[in-house]
């Protein structure tokens, strides 16, 4: 246990610290170190010796005490002793100043009868560089005696033996009087003017205690002119009265006045002077034999002064420990030399070292040896400049442990101005960091991926940008993984979690380390790249993002494949908009995977367009208000008499703010954005809504074909969706024909053919829309409960001049006869085609020829003018 923490040595030590006010002799020292040792230490027996001053060579011994413990009280003991020396082949041991321990039943002195039993014992010599004062013995201690025992009891013996110097010092070097026989002139004048040359206060008193004599310090010291004095008793000076003396040393024998001295000094006699100021002094007394008279000599010593100025010293000086000792931060003072002089409990522990260790230069060694030359070096010069010192660096341990201190130091200044020394401080900020640490991590990183953040992400992006005039162009990639729904839906979301951080780290590894990556939320990251000088510098890296995913990912023992999509925006102007560039690269993203995935796509300034164009449709879709959508309606004839057999709805988009585009542009993005639902409900309700009220008519009872996107087919629930609504409305789903395009059903032909045929069996006609421009349209012909086909316009309008386009519509004309399906013959603009197309018996056309599309009040005003339509009818009856 170190002095630090061993709170039962460090009281013992006070114990004996506080004697020092009381000028002990040795014996008295010696007893009470053997008291606080045996208390200490649980020893059961006690033994102290003193060492005797001889002329010889031999060390003559003297048994001062013997205490034995009995229910934790000690009791001196008579005649109990061991030993009354100590033996001859140890002695010198004892003089090096090691301690000796005796175990196992040994023990250097031999027992006296019916004494009990001593298994170890504990010596210890109380010795300085000067001379040895006495050993202590302990024995039987309750935990026994270890080999670490003498370190924890050396800050002990140090005290111990400091105050046996002082204590022997005083008993050899007192004040003339009590330590030699002065003889003195024979006549009254002479004794006075020796008297007046001493120091100290002297009175000589006659048997009634009145003052005869008293010497010139002594007037002072209370504070009346000497003749005043004279006459005046002693108990008028000191209130308690003067020490009596017991028993008398005279000195020559024929010598007409002796002065004689008595060992015994009272201490702190309290005395008061004239003024009634209270002295407090050490008092002797000695006889004196003048003229055949006995007369009583007083010598008081003033130490009024000097024990105030001890008391503040020690008051001071505990203060200062117990301050230092009870603040939460470690103190260091040191000496201009930069020696530690004194070291509080929590430097101690933070260094892990004994006061001892850290005096002198020791204190060093608690410094990280990383930050040791750059700290002493900043707080010489700070010291020397200002006085003053600040900073942080790292304490050490022995053992390597590491504490983040933040230090300040104050210089100590002499009289003359010169720095003394310093007083250092160190708290304790290792928490403080570690905390600051994790809230910045919180605040700027992924929790998941150890990336930095979205929010950090738009620092640096924003700091980036700010520097492309000095350091070059800025590439931002949006990434994004390709079905990383599927693969979380598959091996669940903790696994999808241990799939996202290898991501992270593969990406990672695959940028500079002057770049940023990102994790923005779910699987989407985002890159950084800056300095660019070429767009190959952007694709290398591109390229590699992509490579770095290619092998597989082990997952719970199962190799998982993932990729990804990635667009990229380039800003090569300083002070580019962030949230723009943003948007852009957003934008390419959408185009890479529109693309097919697994591919990376700059931004154009067609993408910035369909972004514009993505806004506008969204708020369209969203305040239904504005009716930007509506429905125009194209009339399919028979060709052979021009009367109306059926419409197709098509819709119409326009914006305030956009220029007028066709549905070939705005379905895509609508799809492409993932408004496709939002559309759908809106087209829904605006068919079924017109189909009822034209039916409430009575005479405008037609078919209307709904073009459904591809888009739509991936709702597992759209057949119901398309049901519910027609029940609402009470539309007969006969009344119905659904368009769809090849793409919808090879995106996913499982989910296709269960919609088709549910619709199917619903009621619905269904009919294959753009046939001939797919890929594997006569496959899904004969698996699909589909009724008709539609030609489309790219092979219709040229089919009379070019062969090719003759050869593709006669060969689906015979298809579709043979498979017992109805045609439609889009993109009729001319009477020639008109006529080619009934030569090949094809009668149910659509296009510019016939009809544009018509608004819902024209179509209705058209259906009238021909008389009103026809019964709805099912596809091969329309033209019987």
């Amino acid at each position: 246990m170190t002095r630090r923490s061993d709170n039962g040595l460090r009281s013992a030590i006070s114990v004996l610290e506080r004697m020092l006010l009381t000028d002990p002799s040795t014996d008295a020292v010696l007893m009470r170190s053997v008291t606080q040792l045996m208390a200490l230490l649980e020893a059961s027996f006690g033994y102290v010796y003193r060492c005797r001053e001889s002329d010889s060579d031999s060390i003559p011994w003297e048994l001062t005490g013997c205490f034995e413990s009995i229910d934790g009280d000690l009791v001196v003991k008579k005649n109990s002793s061991t030993s009354d020396h100590i033996p001859a082949d140890i002695q010198a041991r004892l003089l090096s100043g090691r301690c000796i321990r005796f175990d196992n039943g040994e023990y250097p002195h031999p027992l006296p009868h019916n004494h009990p039993k001593i298994d170890s014992a504990f010596c210890i010599p109380l010795v300085d560089a000067r001379r040895i004062y006495g050993v202590i013995y302990l024995c039987n201690a309750e935990n026994g005696f270890d080999d670490s025992l003498e370190n924890r009891v050396r800050p002990f013996i140090a005290a111990a033996s400091c105050l046996l110097r002082a204590s022997h010092g005083k008993q050899h070097f007192q004040f003339g009087p009590e330590t030699r026989e002065l003889t003195t002139a024979s006549s009254p004048e002479s004794l006075q003017s020796m008297l007046d040359t001493m120091f100290n206060g002297v009175l000589i008193l006659d048997s009634f205690d009145a003052i005869r004599v008293c010497n010139g310090a002594a007037a002072s010291m209370f504070g009346l002119p000497r003749r005043e004095l004279i006459g005046e008793t002693l108990s008028r000076f000191l209130p308690k009265g003067a020490p009596k003396l017991e028993g008398r040393l005279t000195g020559g024998e024929k010598s007409d006045t002796a002065l004689a001295a008595r060992k015994t000094v009272w201490r702190g006699v309290p005395a008061k002077g004239a003024d009634g100021e209270k002295i407090l002094a050490d008092v002797s007394s000695f006889e004196l034999d003048f003229g055949g008279q006995k007369y009583k000599g007083v010598v008081l010593d003033d130490i009024s002064e000097r024990m105030k100025s001890s008391a503040d010293y020690h008051s001071t000086l505990q203060r200062f420990q117990a301050l230092t000792n009870i603040v939460p931060v470690a103190i260091v003072q040191l000496s201009r030399d930069w020696e530690c002089t004194y070291a509080n409990d929590s430097w101690c522990e933070y260094t892990q070292m004994t006061p001892d260790e850290a005096h002198g230069i020791g204190w060093l060694n608690g410094l990280h040896l990383a930050d040791a030359d750059k700290t002493l070096n900043e707080l010489r010069t700070e010291t020397s400049l200002t006085g003053s010192y600040e900073g942080e660096f790292r304490l050490q341990s022995p053992l390597g442990n590491i504490t983040w201190v933040k230090a300040t130091a104050s210089c100590l200044y002499a009289e003359n101005g010169e720095i003394s020394g310093m007083i250092m401080t160190f708290n304790d900020i290792t928490e403080h960091l570690k905390n600051e640490t994790r809230l910045r991590d919180i605040a700027e990183k992924d929790q998941l991926t150890g990336l930095i953040n979205r929010a950090f992400f738009n620092d640096r992006l924003d700091i980036a940008l700010k520097g492309v005039k000095r350091f070059g162009a800025v590439a931002l990639m949006f990434i994004d993984l390709d079905e990383f729904k599927h693969v979380n839906d598959t091996i669940g979301h903790d696994a999808g979690d241990s799939l996202l951080r290898e991501v992270a780290n593969r990406l990672g590894d695959s940028v500079r380390q002057v770049d940023t990556i990102a994790r923005i939320g779910g699987d989407e990251f985002t890159v950084i790249l800056t300095n660019v000088q070429n767009t190959r510098s952007i694709t290398a890296i591109a390229d590699k993002l992509l490579e770095s995913l290619a092998e597989p990912i082990i997952v719970n023992n199962r190799p998982m494949y993932v990729s990804c999509s990635i667009g990229i925006a380039v800003a090569e102007t300083d002070g580019s908009d962030t949230k723009q560039l943003l948007k852009q690269a957003d934008a390419a993203l959408y185009k890479a995977k529109d693309a097919g995935k697994n591919q990376y796509k700059f931004y154009t300034a067609e993408l910035d367009r369909n972004a514009s164009l993505h806004m506008l449709l969204q708020q369209s879709l969203k305040d239904r208000s504005r009716n930007d959508f509506r429905l125009v309606y194209q009339p399919q004839v028979d060709a052979a008499t021009n009367k109306i057999i059926g419409v197709e709805a098509l819709t119409r988009w326009s914006h305030d703010d956009a220029d007028p585009i066709g549905p070939d542009v705005f379905i895509k993005i609508i799809e492409e954005s993932g408004l496709i639902n939002e559309f759908s409900e809106w087209l829904l309700e605006e068919v079924f809504s017109t189909v009822s009220a034209w039916r409430k008519t009575g005479n405008l009872d037609v078919l209307v074909s709904i073009n459904i996107s591809a888009k739509q087919f991936r709702n597992k629930d759209l057949a119901m969706l398309i049901y519910q609504r027609s029940l609402a409305h009470g539309v007969d789903p006969k009344s119905i024909v659904l368009e769809i395009t090849e793409t919808a059903i090879i995106d996913d032909p499982e989910i296709a053919t269960n919609t088709l045929k549910s619709l199917r069996s619903m009621g619905f006609g269904l009919a294959l829309d753009d046939f001939g421009t797919g890929y594997s349209s006569l496959m899904y012909l004969r698996q699909m409960p589909l009724q008709c086909v539609k030609i489309d316009r790219s092979f219709v309008k040229d089919v009379i001049h070019d062969e090719e386009d003759a050869k593709i519509v006669f060969a689906i004309l015979g298809l579709a006869k043979t498979l017992g399906m109805d045609v439609v013959a889009e993109g009729v603009d001319n009477t020639d085609v008109k006529n080619w197309l009934i030569d090949h018996d094809c009668r149910v056309q659509q296009g510019f020829h016939f009809h544009k599309p018509l608004e819902r009040a024209d179509i209705e005003q058209a259906l009238e003018l021909e008389g009103g339509s026809p019964k709805v009818l099912p596809f091969n009856k329309r033209l019987s």
